[in-house]
């Protein structure tokens, strides 16, 4: 603290005898402080709390209130609790000081003492209350920045969460106004694949054939498009469920993909696995998605692994992993794939159609359930996506 901030501090000297206030006020006026006077207790408490003051010299034989309770009133209260306070007392045993301290003073002046003592005193404790007064402001200053920062972090937050739902009211109002248009473009090129419009050379036949699996991608597009507006807002029913049945009837819907592909689809289920606590046909969804994706990145003659067991780590849940042979995954891009419409660069590469649902769609399901998709990943040498799945009770559960 510099000594024009020092000087302009305001100093009370509390004593009952004018000769001693003279005292004190004859040695601190030379530095420059403001200094004003009370000749009571009740007349320091007034003081106090009628005007801005620094430190307290407070004499202990005080009239009407003793400078003892002074002390603790003031050091009791939150808005005087850092006030300075150097109790003057006269030399007369270890009780008075003992009651100085007990009461809260911040240093005791025992008299007789000369002008450098309190001198030293009142510009050691004025620097630790400037200190302090400058702590305090920082940490409020720090605080009305803190909330307007808040408020601000809060009302882009409303703004992106409004923008999300308007995006997904979009996105999903064009899906459906795309379903109409497309049936009839399915029906017709199903027609013409009949020979219903008349018979087709072998490269008419070639190119509806292209048409259709243009019209089922653009299909299963809309479909998670839709799937993804609706677990949004979804209520997951949770049951027991039997996740090798499960596991079953995604390989079975996924088994003409793998052959497309010329995957080997491999299950290691045990049979006796324990039910699960899930919603079977979002369980069933989130699994496909998985499996899918682990399809179209591994290489061709190559194998997905479904697999399933006791978590090791606690026994009330069932890990399931879906492994595949693909490229791997960057480290730095593996929390990417869950975000809605965000495809890697491998996709691209390996000409892998889609809006980058998929993914997105079996994270959300699974948080659902209350689990978080683990991913293992090397480059070049495949990735494993992992989740937990809490045993089911024996009875069924309430819908939720």
């Amino acid at each position: 603290m510099d000594v024009g901030q020092e000087t302009a501090a305001t100093v009370l000297i509390a004593a009952g005898e004018a000769s001693s206030r003279a005292l004190l006020r004859d040695v601190l006026r030379p530095e420059g402080y403001r200094l004003v006077e009370a000749s009571d207790g009740l007349a320091v408490l007034n003081c106090v709390a009628a005007q801005a003051v620094d430190l307290v010299l407070l004499e202990a034989r005080l009239p009407r209130i003793d400078g003892y309770e002074v002390c603790r009133r003031l050091k009791s209260d939150p808005a005087t609790a850092a006030l300075p306070i150097i109790m003057v007392m006269t030399a007369g045993g270890l009780e008075e000081e003992r009651r100085g301290v007990e009461a809260g003073a911040d240093d005791l002046l025992i008299r007789p003492f000369n002008a450098v003592e309190l001198l030293a005193r009142v510009r050691s404790l004025l620097r630790l209350k400037r200190l302090y007064d400058e702590l305090e402001a920082g940490k409020r200053e720090l605080e009305i920045q803190v909330r307007e920062r808040t408020a601000q972090l809060r009302q882009a937050l409303s703004r992106l969460q409004e923008l999300d739902r308007l995006r997904s009211q979009f996105v999903s109002s064009v899906s459906h106004e795309l379903r109409t248009p497309l049936m009839y473009v399915k029906g017709w090129l199903d027609l013409l694949a009949e020979g219903a419009l008349g018979a087709l050379t072998r490269e008419q036949q070639e190119a509806v054939e292209r048409a259709q699996e243009g019209a089922r991608q653009l299909t299963r597009l809309i479909e998670h498009v839709l799937d993804f507006g609706q677990l949004r807002v979804a209520s997951f029913q949770f049951e027991p469920v039997r996740l090798p049945e499960v596991v079953a009837n995604v390989v079975k819907a996924l088994a003409p993909a793998a052959a497309e592909y010329q995957i080997a689809l491999e299950v290691s289920v045990p049979a006796d696995l324990p039910p699960v606590r899930a919603d079977p046909r979002y369980l069933a969804q989130a699994l496909g998605e998985l499996v899918d994706n682990a399809i179209k990145f591994s290489p061709p003659h190559g194998h997905v692994r479904i697999a399933a067991h006791l978590d090791p780590q606690a026994r009330d849940g069932v890990v399931v992993a879906v492994s595949d042979q693909g490229p791997g995954i960057p480290p730095d891009r593996v929390q990417d794939m869950f975000y809605p419409f965000v495809q890697l660069e491998a996709a691209a590469q390996q000409g892998q159609g889609g809006m980058g649902l998929g993914l997105a769609l079996a994270s959300l399901v699974l948080a659902g359930h209350g689990s978080e998709i683990e991913v293992d990943s090397r480059l070049g040498a495949g990735s494993t996506f992992r989740f937990r799945l809490a045993i089911a009770e024996s009875r069924s559960e309430p819908s939720r």
